[in-house]
């Protein structure tokens, strides 16, 4: 018998910290071979975008520390 996603992912989130870095390490590795979404395709094209903007001077990059603190309380951390 094999075991459901939602069995796996359970025991998954079990796992020590670390254990589950490599795992999500591992599992996105495994996806270098598979073809983008459209929706991948499209952050793709963006953050091109966005890069060549900053490498041209058209566009001012923001603090690493300011960035992870407004996505930190955007997503309630």
């Amino acid at each position: 018998m094999s075991r459901t996603f939602q069995e796996i992912e359970r025991d998954a989130a079990h796992l020590p910290a670390k254990d589950r870095e490599v795992l999500a390490e591992r599992l996105i590795r495994s996806l270098k071979h598979e073809p983008l979404t459209e929706v991948d395709e499209a952050w793709v094209k963006e953050a091109e975008r966005r890069f060549s903007a900053w490498r041209r001077g058209s566009r001012v990059g923001v603090p690493r520390e300011r960035a992870f603190k407004r996505i930190r309380k955007e997503l309630g951390w």
